[in-house]
């Protein structure tokens, strides 16, 4: 798990996660903090992670471009 967005003064964070069910790695992207009861959002991309945090995923995909393509 790779820790990606952090933001400040906030419990919510995205992490990206590598999988591989069967037929090749697959990036997941988990985002915690946005549910009261603590549940995390499991997101297949992650343009859908960081809509839910209202952030832009920009500059994260300007240093790690290759979690784009899954």
């Amino acid at each position: 798990m790779y820790l990606i967005h952090d933001t400040d003064n906030s419990n919510t964070q995205i992490w990206a996660v590598c999988e591989d069910y069967g037929q090749g790695p697959v990036w997941e992207f988990h985002v915690y903090g946005l549910m009261d009861s603590g549940d995390v959002r499991t997101c297949p991309s992650i343009d859908m992670a960081f809509e839910l945090v209202g952030a832009d995923p920009r500059p994260v995909l300007e240093i790690a471009p290759f979690l784009a393509d899954h």
